[in-house]
């Protein structure tokens, strides 16, 4: 009888895949860019040298400098779960001179375990609004970091600089009033780094959605992140050039 209960529970247990450190280990640095230049709405643009993107800065090839390296850095947010950081390494001592600010804001801790990768089962399309979903508190802990004065320069990451690091982009490019082609746009770019695991449009239309039915994406902020129309306002003054006179 119990060998027969272990079997049914093991069917209903989540799948499992295995996390290949190995292939994240090989793509440090990579996928990196900055993410001003966009125009927005009224004349103004996402000002350039503020806040970048990347795959995880623990080990990067010697061959040619990051261009980090050649950045004032104030702050470096890791969005990697507590076990990647244990498995690949906290960003390299480098780029945490000189007084850098490290913040860890773990998002996926509950996905990462010892012996595999686990997802909650969701609709195919949906897997990157989980990431939202799933994770509010540390996202708004992500966007209350963003509103602190005095941060910027700032590159956030997660390991291969893509989903994680990919939604926090979308919800940051459409507060500041990105058009939604070229967050899109953004979004596909890491394609470039992995040719072999392509993102697509339709992975982020679950997210738009979720945004238009909660209002905009102010409302969402604030109702389903939990933040204030400060924080918002601090965010777009720090990061929004004026319009062109």
């Amino acid at each position: 009888m119990s060998r027969a209960i272990d079997s049914k529970n093991k069917l209903r247990e989540t799948p499992r895949v295995v996390v290949d450190f190995d292939l994240l280990r090989r793509i440090g640095g990579r996928n990196f860019r900055d993410l001003g230049g966009h125009p927005v709405a009224g004349g103004h643009r996402v000002r350039r040298g503020k806040i970048y993107r990347s795959a995880h800065l623990a080990q990067i090839p010697d061959e040619s400098p990051h261009p980090l390296a050649a950045i004032r850095l104030r702050t470096l947010v890791t969005l990697q779960s507590q076990l990647e950081v244990r498995h690949l390494g906290p960003p390299r001592a480098e780029f945490l001179e000189s007084g850098v600010r490290w913040e860890h804001i773990p998002i996926g801790d509950s996905w990462f375990r010892d012996d595999g990768f686990y997802k909650i089962e969701t609709p195919p399309g949906h897997e990157h609004l989980v990431i939202v979903t799933e994770f509010r508190n540390g996202w708004q802990s992500f966007f209350k970091l963003l509103a602190e004065r005095e941060v910027y320069p700032l590159v956030f990451h997660c390991s291969a600089g893509r989903d994680r690091t990919g939604v926090g982009a979308v919800m940051l490019l459409e507060l500041l009033g990105v058009s939604r082609e070229l967050i899109v746009a953004d979004f596909l770019e890491s394609n470039a780094t992995f040719p072999k695991m392509p993102l697509s449009e339709r992975q982020l239309e679950p997210i738009f959605s979720l945004i238009e039915e909660s209002g905009g994406i102010e409302n969402f902020l604030l109702d389903t992140l939990g933040l204030d129309v400060t924080d918002l306002e601090a965010i777009r003054g720090d990061l929004l050039e004026p319009a062109a006179g």
